[in-house]
């Protein structure tokens, strides 16, 4: 498989790893790198993978946090979350893609609130952010394997602020699962290391 478009999905996965761990802290994000993440949920056939994310540029700190995690497994996140975010969504993952009905009732529920939003305001859409967050609670967050979100207890006890971290651990699962139609691996990450970081390093110079 093209390494470049392994790399590009992983991105997705750093990059919301980032966003939730800004979110847990300071209780906001930017609203473009959130609509990025939110899209993303509804790009299920996509041609191609940046159709996933829309463009390269709008992963650039998700290759710019990849490119640290590749590097020395510390990022510009506190050293510990970082690499938990990113390995637990990689590890929710793994659980979620044995489980068929789980990902038809996902895909499905998906379609459905794509039919009833607009895709440009899916993201600033309350109603919308509220029944995307209802569906990781339904569906992720009955896996075994739970992803334990710390930070600033006054943000995350708003409801409006722990249904965005829920969506964009949806969403970075939804980057984890394309990774692995790729055709990528965890022990790629560890063997093949300095191949992936050389990548990162040649997609962020084309920025």
């Amino acid at each position: 498989m093209d390494q470049r478009q392994q790399l590009i999905a992983l991105a997705g996965v750093a990059q919301t790893s980032v966003l939730v761990h800004q979110l847990a802290l300071h209780g906001m994000v930017a609203q473009d790198k959130f609509a990025t993440a939110v899209q993303s949920l509804f790009v299920l056939d996509p041609p191609s993978t940046l159709d996933v994310f829309g463009s390269l540029k709008q992963l650039r700190l998700g290759l710019e946090t990849l490119k640290e995690l590749l590097g020395s497994y510390e990022s510009v996140l506190a050293p510990t979350e970082g690499p938990r975010y990113f390995s637990g969504i990689l590890h929710l993952e793994a659980q979620l893609k044995s489980r068929a009905g789980m990902l038809t009732l996902i895909r499905s529920e998906l379609q459905r609130l794509h039919s009833t939003y607009p895709a440009a305001q899916l993201a600033e859409e309350p109603a919308a952010i509220k029944q995307l967050a209802a569906l990781y609670r339904s569906t992720l967050s009955t896996l075994p394997f739970r992803i334990h979100v710390r930070g600033d207890l006054n943000y995350l006890r708003n409801d409006h602020v722990a249904d965005k971290v829920r969506i964009l651990l949806f969403a970075g699962v939804r980057a984890a699962f394309l990774w692995r139609q790729l055709g990528g691996r965890r022990w790629h990450l560890l063997f093949k290391r300095g191949s992936l970081a050389k990548g990162v390093e040649q997609l962020l110079l084309t920025l």
